[in-house]
């Protein structure tokens, strides 16, 4: 069966359903979490600080601290995002069309401070950011805040589908707030943070790099080529970790000790490019091995297999070499 077949068939159940079946089949699924739990496991963690759990979420809120909540949330699937909370989506922190000959790169250091100010944040604000289901979108806007150099970034662990198992108010989003100027305390350029093709190219010939694809199985053996990339395979030489590999069956993060056993022996003593289809799954492995277990060296390909397999199937460099590519 065709899958444009498939996916009318599932699409006419949800809407024969109504409104409620469409939820129930698109939606964020709920999930009870325990706040105990979920600090015992952060304080495992090389930068506990950097995670959040829904109740103490809930608890900040309305408090009057410089607390500012992002949701990186998909507008067509029906998530209400947190009450008081702000909401955007991939396009939103992604580059304008025509920057790039490909799509799924980040936008500038300039688009992201003006995103910010208009949610009324400033250096010393608490930025803590969430999704719905998949929480690497999360993860992705962790990465582009963090490289901003803002010190205080929190992800939220379980993201909406703890919030809304916690039965915490949603809607009543994207408040009206004072527009601030917001200033990147410290901009992390590519030698710094983000790895360019560049790299990714000298580290298939260096002892001292690992360079871990986060995506998943098809994609990586080549069976599937996602849309966006130009054709199928992985980058020579790539450590298959799929990034779900970190996540517990609700979707939290996994122990700290669960995750050096994942990780641990794959990185011990190098440097590691993580990279996916466009850089989102790939800025949540980033995430577990500095902030969960503390490794140093750990860049996010932003381009990942977008950007590589342009630079293979379009421009056909023979210095960009596919396995498990076109024959």
């Amino acid at each position: 069966m065709k899958k444009s077949t498939v996916a009318m068939g599932v699409l006419v159940a949800a809407m024969a359903a109504g409104y409620v079946g469409y939820t129930s089949m698109f939606g964020a699924q709920a999930v009870t979490v325990s706040a105990d739990v979920l600090n015992e496991k952060f304080n495992e963690y090389a930068n506990p600080e950097a995670f959040i759990s829904a109740q103490d979420l809930k608890s900040i809120m309305g408090t009057g601290a410089d607390v500012v909540v992002i949701g990186a949330l998909n507008p067509m699937k029906p998530d209400a995002p947190i009450e008081g909370s702000f909401s955007m989506w991939r396009n939103d922190y992604s580059a304008a069309d025509g920057v790039y000959a490909f799509d799924g790169m980040r936008n500038s250091v300039e688009e992201m401070e003006a995103l910010l100010s208009q949610y009324g944040a400033t250096p010393s604000s608490t930025i803590i950011v969430y999704a719905a289901n998949s929480h690497h979108d999360a993860a992705r806007l962790f990465w582009q805040i963090k490289n901003l150099g803002h010190n205080d970034v929190r992800y939220l662990d379980g993201g909406l589908n703890a919030w809304i198992g916690e039965g915490y108010p949603t809607g009543n989003a994207n408040p009206t707030v004072t527009a601030s100027n917001y200033e990147a305390p410290a901009p992390q350029y590519e030698a710094d943070a983000l790895a360019t093709l560049e790299m990714v190219l000298a580290a298939q010939s260096s002892d001292e790099w690992v360079i871990l694809d986060t995506r998943g199985t098809q994609e990586f053996d080549g069976s599937t080529t996602v849309s966006g990339a130009f054709g199928p395979g992985t980058i020579p030489g790539s450590v298959h970790i799929n990034w779900t590999k970190a996540l517990n069956e609700d979707s939290t993060l996994k122990s700290a000790e669960e995750l050096a056993a994942l990780y641990g022996d794959v990185i011990k003593g190098k440097k590691v490019i993580a990279y996916c289809q466009s850089g989102v799954r790939s800025a949540h492995t980033q995430m577990v091995l500095e902030e969960v277990l503390g490794a140093d060296g750990i860049y996010n390909y932003d381009g990942s297999w977008i950007e590589y397999s342009y630079a293979h199937y379009e421009q056909s460099r023979a210095d960009v070499p596919v396995q498990n590519g076109k024959s």
